[in-house]
């Protein structure tokens, strides 16, 4: 007969050769198997959340509950609640994900000065922590908080950081692909064209081997052709913008939930935009129809 602690350890070290057997599975290139070891990880860890709620735990749940019902107030006051008590265990990492999901929402509802606040909280717990895997996600929102405000040093700053903090290895190849699309966000803000565009270059190098069905690489690939098309747009060249921007709406509608929501309606509202530039009248028109039903699906008027 087994114990309740015999399980837990029992399950425990099954997620752990779960994760290790992706690793072995990416690093080889074997796409099949390692996405057979990633979703039994994820089935495992679901497992034991579900066995064994912490109360932060429940608390996020209760926010993305309140965000799936528009109730943006509700999310916050669940958000804020996991901040406390992350502040209180003291561990950085957890304090981090505290502060980069609070960040998020207050990107979402506008409010872009309290949520760079957080953003840069968040990047500072995860220096604090041990990895890297927290504070590239962090960064990567700061970036994000930081060009919505128009400061594009503080956006460069945490760019090359970001680059700089990702280890080396295939089973990386995402964060890092992510990584180079942020920098190249921010070099397109400071007007360097030709380092956004080499950035990009070295950012599809890195997606080339990730598998393109799972949630992450689609919406890795929605951000570089978001920044291609800025590139393309600076560069002079209008209608292959508008191209690339309509390859980034592609990838974009597979997410249902608010912040892929909001992430879709910010590109038709630019798809918009170089449509309308291009004489386009039609297209503008029917982009932005749908980006402000989009707007009124959000339920708040802070969306930007």
């Amino acid at each position: 007969m087994l114990w309740q602690g015999d399980v837990e350890e029992l399950l425990m070290k099954a997620f752990e050769q779960a994760i290790a057997s992706y690793a072995e599975a990416q690093e080889a290139g074997r796409i099949e198997e390692a996405r057979g070891a990633a979703f039994e990880a994820f089935r495992l860890a679901a497992e034991e959340a579900e066995r064994h709620p912490t109360p932060s735990l429940r608390l996020q749940l209760e926010a993305g509950a309140c965000e799936d019902g528009r109730d943006w107030a509700g999310a916050e006051a669940a958000y804020r609640a996991v901040l406390r008590l992350e502040e209180e265990a003291g561990k950085p990492m957890p304090l981090a994900l505290a502060h980069l999901h609070l960040s998020k929402l207050l990107r979402l509802v506008g409010r872009l000065e309290e949520a760079g606040q957080s953003a840069a909280a968040g990047s500072a717990c995860g220096r604090a922590g041990e990895g890297f895997v927290v504070l590239a996600m962090a960064l990567e929102n700061e970036i994000a908080c930081a060009l919505d405000r128009g400061d594009t040093a503080a956006a460069l700053l945490a760019g090359r950081e970001i680059v700089q903090a990702i280890e080396p290895g295939k089973l990386y190849s995402l964060i890092r692909g992510r990584a180079m699309i942020a920098l190249a966000r921010c070099l397109v803000a400071a007007a360097d064209v030709a380092g956004a565009e080499s950035r990009l270059a070295e950012g599809w190098e890195w997606l080339e081997g990730v598998d393109r069905s799972l949630p992450g690489p689609i919406a890795a690939l929605a951000a570089w052709w978001e920044v291609k098309s800025a590139v393309l747009e600076q560069q002079g060249h209008l209608e292959k913008a508008r191209e690339a921007m309509s390859e980034s709406i592609d990838y974009r509608r597979y997410r249902g939930e608010p912040y892929g929501i909001f992430a879709l309606m910010r590109g038709l509202e630019k798809s918009a935009e170089l449509a309308g530039r291009a004489g386009e009248r039609a297209q503008a028109e029917r982009a932005m129809a749908e980006a402000l039903a989009l707007r009124e699906e959000l339920r708040f008027p802070g969306a930007r």
